[in-house]
């Protein structure tokens, strides 16, 4: 299953932020492919090393290539589908590395099925949450990655209520944990082709199955139900 995965992604249309043959997405997919075939420790451990020095990760630098948005969900189906433990715990760990680091300038963010330009950290996030009860099982770690990516939160607009002073009032789904307020997000608004701008959550409420109520002080009019909010430190984050 996860070589078919990997066989699907188009890598070279991948950017390669640094320019370096190293840092070349092609070599992630192949770094891919041995992990999935790999049937010893030492050959885990190689095709693990080769992902975190590489166009995944740089463990040394602490930085996170956008060939990992692609990558994820490969290394996720290992730990669903693999037969290997150390091959499942090597994929927990790469995608916890790859959640935590930081890109480079100009790199941190991907287009997905949901919206462009969404923050990498955060497209990766939602990534993990769809594997939550597959995680839950693996382990502590694995726990701790989810628990991890809970913090990268996205609320998607339901219903909108303009007040006459400009505030808004928002029926919201709520992806992730909440979050303190008051918050500084970024607002996409569909159909995704016009730059995030920055908006001010000043009320949450949301209960356990993330229905969710928000208030926006000077929301934009242009806020449509299908738009999304992501945290600003998130869209900043950058090596």
């Amino acid at each position: 299953m996860s070589l078919d995965a990997i066989d699907a992604v188009n890598w070279s249309a991948i950017p390669n932020p640094t320019g370096f043959e190293y840092d070349d997405p092609e070599r992630v997919a192949d770094a891919l492919r041995r992990l999935t075939m790999s049937t010893t420790a030492n050959e885990t451990g190689d095709a693990a090393s080769l992902l975190a020095g590489s166009g995944f990760v740089c463990g040394h630098a602490c930085m996170v290539f956008p060939a990992a948005y692609a990558a994820t969900p490969i290394l996720l189906d290992l730990v669903e589908h693999g037969q290997r433990p150390r091959v499942k715990d090597a994929a927990v760990g790469l995608v916890f590395d790859a959640l935590c680091y930081s890109p480079l300038a100009y790199n941190n963010r991907v287009d997905t099925p949901y919206g462009t330009d969404v923050p990498l950290c955060c497209a990766i996030a939602r990534h993990i949450r769809g594997r939550q009860a597959v995680l839950l099982a693996h382990g502590r770690y694995a726990r701790k990655l989810l628990a991890e990516a809970e913090l990268h939160w996205q609320l998607t607009i339901e219903e909108t209520e303009f007040e006459p002073d400009g505030t808004l009032t928002a029926i919201a789904a709520l992806e992730g944990t909440p979050f303190p307020l008051s918050t500084e997000a970024e607002l996409h608004v569909p159909p995704f082709t016009q730059p995030a701008e920055p908006v001010h959550i000043e009320a949450l409420t949301a209960d356990s199955s993330g229905a969710a109520c928000i208030h926006l002080n000077q929301a934009p009019s242009r806020i449509v139900p299908g738009s999304t909010l992501y945290a600003a430190e998130c869209g900043l984050r950058e090596h």
